[in-house]
């Protein structure tokens, strides 16, 4: 793997953490790491890789902030740099705060991102695209638009961002309430580009789910009891107990051939005892509640000892009831693929019938599969096709080829 490309994607949440808390300025923070990159680019394949890369792309990026500033001293000719920064340090407009409640620097960044000024689509396309470092046609994958509108709604959410002043982190916990659900969806959406990347070279990204746990843990700390992280806790660790096992070799391992040994019960126990938390048998907000059913939809295949031996007939029902309260298109994908297992392919088409998510090729991929099992093959190699020209991840493509080139 490139390695620019592999510290640019595991490091540029915690850098841009640190530069803005020590900078305080968003505007420049990422076009410094933009630079720094850009940078790395041109010297790292002549100079050769640093010891400590993200070490060198903060160095760089902090020099970068500390020419604008100075720049910008002089055209408004005013005090020294270090009396820029502190009189900026006392106005309203500050962008950070004493840091008393938050600790964490990535927590503080979202929550930043989460202000009621913002919307929380919004908020959570720009935590996952500044924070943690989600490629933006990732994200726009997730939220189901094209690239091209989501690169728009960053860019408006950052200039709001910066145009009104808002501050870096958390005044006081009266507010936390108020911002749990959009950091909670934040979570959610950066986990599952872990867990599933639309594009690149890797089936999972391991790292950056790992790091959507954590901050879900973080927030868990600061607000004990709030079922809608314990609901996304549970989740989470049900899906990530199986990072080892989905591939083997590079390839694409599906779920009735994993290795069950290699599954990590630990988290699935820690997610087991999440789900009996009382907290989740009170009354619930809707969002908290849809984590509920997923977790427990990931709970019946953590549980069962196979494939074969899994309560497909239950989790049917369980998808009944996620769609009964969010009818989306994924939910419904996943609700067809559970009836196929359930009553046979020919059920599964039958639900799939009328879905459509034009910026995945999740739903050809799945009309391939079931056209391939009922002897539909003409039909599956058509499906085949349509979903490899729209997949755009290297592993999952080597799949779908695989697959194909199986029918004859």
């Amino acid at each position: 793997m490139d390695p620019l490309a592999e510290v640019v994607r595991e490091e540029w949440g915690r850098l841009a953490a640190l530069l803005l808390a020590r900078f305080r300025r968003l505007d420049l923070v990422e076009d410094a790491l933009g630079d720094a990159v850009e940078a790395a680019a041109r010297t790292w394949p002549d100079d050769g890789v640093p010891e400590r890369p993200a070490a060198w792309l903060h160095t760089t990026a902090s020099r970068r902030i500390l020419d604008r500033l100075r720049t910008e001293a002089v055209a408004q000719r005013v005090q020294p740099l270090l009396a820029v920064e502190a009189a900026r340090a006392e106005s309203g407009r500050t962008m950070a705060d004493p840091g008393a409640l938050v600790e964490d620097d990535l927590l503080r960044l979202v929550l930043m991102c989460s202000h009621p000024a913002l919307a929380p689509e919004a908020a959570s396309a720009l935590s996952l695209r500044l924070v943690l470092g989600v490629p933006t046609p990732d994200i726009a994958r997730l939220f189901l638009v094209p690239e091209t509108t989501m690169a728009a709604r960053i860019t408006r959410a950052k200039k709001r961002i910066v145009g009104a002043g808002i501050p870096f982190g958390v005044p006081d916990a009266s507010v936390l309430p108020g911002r749990i659900d959009t950091v909670a969806q934040t979570a959610y959406l950066a986990f599952t580009a872990g867990y599933a990347p639309g594009t690149g070279t890797d089936l999972l990204r391991a790292s950056l789910s790992g790091e959507a746990i954590r901050l879900v843990r973080s927030v868990v700390a600061l607000r004990p009891g709030e079922a809608v992280l314990v609901a996304l806790l549970a989740l989470m660790l049900f899906q990530h107990s199986r990072r080892d096992a989905r591939v083997r070799d590079g390839r694409l391992v599906l779920l009735p051939d994993q290795d069950r040994e290699l599954w990590h019960r630990n988290e699935v126990e820690e997610a087991r005892a999440l789900l009996d938390d009382p907290v989740l048998r009170a009354p619930v907000t809707l969002q908290a509640a849809a984590y509920t059913l997923q977790a427990c939809i990931a709970a019946e295949h953590a549980l069962a000892p196979s494939s074969s031996r899994t309560r497909w007939e239950h989790v049917v029902g369980l998808h009944d009831l996620l769609i009964g309260l969010a009818p989306t298109p994924s939910g419904r994908l996943a609700r067809a693929v559970a009836l196929a297992e359930a009553r046979g392919p020919a059920a599964g088409l039958a639900a799939l019938e009328g879905v459509e998510i034009p910026t995945t090729h999740r739903i050809a991929a799945v009309r391939a599969e079931l056209l391939a099992r009922s002897g539909q093959h003409d039909a599956a190699r058509a499906a085949y096709d349509q979903a490899l020209a729209a997949c755009r991840n290297d592993v999952e493509s080597a799949h779908l080829r695989e697959r194909r080139q199986s029918l004859g």
